[in-house]
């Protein structure tokens, strides 16, 4: 199925290739960060950020939308490795789970519905999705909370992960980086929302069913958003966990 494969890669890949390039340019080739990793991930981490950021507003499709707001997280990664600290290590990976969560869930979620009309649709379009917050309050709710913390709205887990990322580009004094990287994300911000009031505010013409879940994709979308709502009601717990592991890439 086309949107397993693109779940797999929108999620599981990224923590395996970032925490092989932090590896890659901690451990091995440390020395080359002043003259190419900084540069480097600085140009991957603002072109990434522009992508995701300009071609998720006028995205219709949902599979798509998500695409490029992986595009986007992409770039909040790839900025958090330019200071080349063990701040900069810990805010990446403190971001690194947090997406990887909150990402799932959406898949997740996306993967699972199944939108039975009188036209005989398919999950596509945001039309699609109009009055999924009304069909399943509860669950409506729980996508919501998810989208909020994508986008990084306070006090969720997505808030903290995308604060660590800014506060370890002010303190190596990458103050430019860091309003282009505050500004992208209130742009951002801008189809999230949208996601939100369409599937709250909107009145679709058409009758449309949306079948329960199958009790592995609500195993999954429980556990998921039980453990954002843990991270925001306590990020010192993660804090401590992603602390240890940068320290340990620096050890090594």
């Amino acid at each position: 199925c086309p949107t397993i494969v693109s779940m797999l890669f929108a999620t599981v890949p990224k923590f395996a290739f970032f925490v092989a390039l932090l590896r890659l340019c901690i451990t091995s080739f440390w020395s080359f960060f002043p003259i190419f990793w900084e540069d480097f991930f600085c140009i991957c981490g603002l072109f990434s950020l522009f992508v995701g950021c300009i071609c998720g507003l006028g995205e219709t499709k949902i599979k798509r939308l998500l695409a490029f707001s992986s595009v986007g997280h992409v770039g909040f990664l790839c900025l958090g490795l330019v200071s080349g600290s063990i701040e900069g290590v810990q805010a990446v990976l403190f971001y690194l789970i947090i997406y990887m969560i909150t990402a799932s869930f959406l898949w997740i979620y996306v993967l699972s519905l199944d939108v039975s009309s009188t036209s005989g649709s398919s999950l596509l379009t945001f039309a699609d999705v109009i009055g999924l917050g009304r069909s399943n309050p509860l669950l409506g709710l729980g996508v919501v909370l998810i989208i909020f913390s994508l986008a990084g709205i306070p006090p969720f887990g997505g808030f903290f992960a995308k604060l660590n990322i800014f506060v370890g580009l002010v303190d190596s004094s990458f103050y430019i980086l860091t309003i282009f990287a505050v500004l992208t994300s209130v742009i951002s911000a801008f189809y999230y929302i949208r996601l939100v009031k369409i599937f709250y505010y909107e009145k679709n013409k058409n009758w449309v069913f949306f079948l329960p879940l199958t009790k592995g994709a609500a195993i999954v979308l429980v556990l998921s958003g039980l453990s954002i709502i843990m991270f925001s009601l306590c990020p010192n717990l993660l804090y401590l966990l992603s602390y240890k592991g940068g320290l340990a890439l620096f050890s090594i």
